[in-house]
């Protein structure tokens, strides 16, 4: 499966420097990112078919680790949730294919149905967050 990203040239610099600063500008920083993957968790999880339960949308969250922000869906609970989204590409023993709920739709595993095409799809205004996110940093780091 291949990633969807959108990347930040200089982003472990930028949080390095504003960390140098003032340890809560890069705190603010990580927040603002979360904050902009939870409003695609959110789009992502408006798509989710609702199977009853409403534990596989329930199970995609936005986070941060280090330098990166993530979205993610699944979770012990939701072990279905990458098949719900991507499908399967590993043949069954019986030496059939599982195509998985996607089948027809002309999205499946290259794509995916929930995450990455919210992420592609609000792509314009994750930049835009992103670069609000910085001027406000900027911003508060030389108050």
């Amino acid at each position: 499966m291949k990633d969807v990203r959108v990347q930040v040239e200089g982003l472990a610099e930028v949080r390095r420097n504003l960390k140098n600063l003032d340890p809560a500008l890069q705190k603010e920083l990580r927040e603002s990112f979360v904050l902009i993957g939870q409003d695609i968790a959110n789009d992502a999880r408006s798509m989710v078919p609702s199977g009853g339960t409403g534990k596989a949308a329930g199970s995609i969250r936005a986070g941060m680790s280090g330098n990166n922000a993530y979205v993610a869906g699944g979770k012990k609970s939701v072990p279905y949730y990458g098949w719900l989204d991507f499908g399967s590409r590993k043949p069954k023993s019986d030496g059939s294919r599982e195509t998985g709920p996607w089948r027809k739709s002309g999205a499946g595993p290259k794509g995916g149905r929930f995450i990455y095409k919210s992420i592609s799809r609000n792509r314009p205004e994750i930049r835009r967050a992103v670069n609000r996110a910085f001027e406000a940093a900027k911003k508060n780091a030389f108050k």
